[in-house]
C-alpha cells in the first residue's frame, strides 16, 4: 500500500496528459502542433523553474549530474514538438497511443543497460499487457479519425521519435532524484533549460498567437493543468516508484486519450480498440502492484 499515493500521482497526472490531444485539436485552426507543444512546455517550463528556485540552478554546478540533466533538457525540447506533430498527422488516439506506449520500453532500456535492473517477472506481465493493448489499439481501423491520410506515416515517425524523448528524459529526471536531489528543484533544472529553446520555437508563431484569440485559453489549460500539475505529480512520484514503472502507469494516458478522441472529437474505433483500452487498464494495475527499490530524497 506504500506505493499506492505515488500510482495514483502518476494516473491523476496522466488523466490530464490524455486530454491534451482534443484540447490541441480545437487549437488547430489558428495554432500549428509545433507551436502548440513550444508554447505548452516552454510557459510551464517556467513555472516548473521558478518553482524549482535556487536549488534548480544549483543542479548544474554538479559535474556529476549535468550530462543526465542536459540529456534530459534536449529530450523536453524535441518531446513536445514531435508529439503534437504525431498526434496532428496520425491523429489524436493513435498519434497519443503511440507516443506514450513506447515510453515503458524506452525507460526499461536505459535501467536495464545503465543501471543493471533487470526488470522483474510481474513487470514482464504489465509490459505484455500494455504492449498487446498498444498494438491492438494501434491497428485497429482509423479511417474514421482526426488522421491525415497522406501524412499519416509522417505522423507515426513523429509519435516514435517523441517515445523516445519521453522515456529518455523520465529515466534522465528519475536517476537525478534517486541520487538524493528534490524532485521539484530537479525538475525545475530539466525543464526551466528546455523552456529557453522552446519559448524560441514559439517566437516564429508570434503572429499565430496574436490571432488566437479566446483559444489562449486552451494554450492556458494545457500550460496549468497538464504541464505544470501533471510534472509536478509525475516527479513526486519518482521518488518511490522506478522510471519504468512511471512509465507503464501512465499508459493510462493514451486510454483517456482514445475516449475522449471518440467522444468529443467524433473518432471512431472497432471492437479491437476497446480490447486495447481493456489491456492498457490491466497494464496499470499490474504496474502498480510492483515494489521497485529507490533511495530516500531530500523532499521538495
Amino acid at each position: 500500500m506504500r506505493h499506492s499515493a505515488p500510482t495514483l500521482a502518476v494516473v491523476v497526472a496522466s488523466v490530464l496528459w490524455g486530454s491534451t490531444g482534443t484540447v490541441a485539436f480545437f487549437l488547430g485552426d489558428t495554432l500549428d502542433p509545433f507551436t502548440i507543444g513550444a508554447v505548452t512546455l516552454g510557459g510551464g517550463g517556467l513555472v516548473i523553474a521558478a518553482l524549482g528556485g535556487q536549488r534548480a540552478l544549483q543542479l548544474w554546478r554538479g559535474q556529476q549530474e549535468r550530462p543526465w540533466l542536459l540529456l534530459g533538457a534536449v529530450t523536453v525540447v524535441v518531446y513536445p514538438l514531435a508529439f503534437y506533430t504525431g498526434m496532428d498527422l496520425a491523429g489524436v488516439a493513435v498519434g497519443n497511443i503511440v507516443a506514450i506506449g513506447l515510453g515503458p520500453l524506452v525507460g526499461a532500456a536505459w535501467e536495464w543497460r545503465i543501471d543493471r535492473h533487470r526488470p522483474s517477472a510481474l513487470w514482464w506481465w504489465a509490459m505484455f499487457a500494455g504492449a498487446a493493448g498498444i498494438l491492438s489499439l494501434s491497428t485497429s481501423s482509423h479511417d474514421d479519425t482526426a488522421a491525415d491520410p497522406d501524412r499519416w506515416g509522417l505522423g507515426l515517425v513523429a509519435a516514435v521519435l517523441a517515445g523516445f524523448c519521453y522515456g529518455t528524459y523520465s529515466y534522465a529526471i528519475a536517476r537525478i532524484i534517486r541520487q538524493g536531489y528534490a524532485p521539484l528543484a530537479t525538475a525545475g533544472a530539466v525543464f526551466g533549460a528546455a523552456s529557453l529553446p522552446l519559448l524560441g520555437v514559439a517566437l516564429f508563431g508570434g503572429s499565430a498567437l496574436l490571432r488566437a484569440g479566446s483559444d489562449l485559453v486552451g494554450l492556458g489549460y494545457l500550460i496549468a493543468g497538464p504541464m505544470v500539475i501533471s510534472y509536478l505529480l509525475y516527479t513526486w512520484a519518482m521518488r518511490s516508484l522506478k522510471s519504468s514503472a512511471v512509465l507503464l502507469i501512465s499508459l493510462v494516458e493514451p486510454a483517456v486519450a482514445t475516449l475522449l478522441a471518440v467522444w468529443i472529437v467524433g473518432e471512431r474505433f472497432d471492437v479491437q480498440g476497446g480490447l486495447g483500452i481493456a489491456l492498457i487498464v490491466l497494464a496499470v494495475i499490474l504496474a502498480g502492484r510492483r515494489s521497485p527499490v529507490t533511495n530516500n530524497p531530500e523532499t521538495s
